[in-house]
């Protein structure tokens, strides 16, 4: 996994987004690709990790309204992915917090949801220590 730390915002109606990076603080520049484009879009391959058959990669999806689980009732708007590597000697994990109902669909190539285009949304991207993961978990009460 390649460190990163990128927010995307997508504007209501929009099918590209604002993006901004860790090195670039506080400069939004125009996303290279469309979201539904799944091939570099940089949480297309962020995700890759959660489509593919990977013994070294575990992943953990979490959503109030998980894809094709109808009538899910919560009392949380949360949604997101962890993602970790295995192995030995590393100890770093991807986290993705995001807006996105039903997303991502695991072991399902990166989807973009059309329908989505009608509504904004915000896409956030971490590197994290995997020391840090029980304490997410914690908050998240997972």
């Amino acid at each position: 996994m390649e460190q990163l730390m990128k927010i995307v915002y997508k504007a209501p109606g929009q099918s590209t987004g604002k993006i901004i990076l860790a090195s670039a603080a506080g400069s939004w520049v125009d996303g290279n690709a469309p979201l539904s484009n799944n091939a570099g879009h940089s949480f297309a391959v962020t995700l890759q990790h959660v489509v593919a058959n990977n013994a070294e990669i575990k992943f953990l999806a979490y959503n109030n309204v998980p894809p094709a689980v109808p009538n899910v009732k919560t009392k949380s708007n949360s949604k997101g992915v962890i993602i970790v590597r295995t192995s030995a000697g590393v100890d770093s994990a991807a986290w993705v917090v995001h807006t996105i109902p039903g997303f991502p669909t695991a072991k399902t190539p990166y989807t973009w949801p059309a329908a989505e285009n009608a509504r904004g949304h915000l896409l956030i991207c971490l590197t994290i220590s995997e020391s840090q993961i029980n304490a997410i978990g914690l908050y998240l009460n997972i």
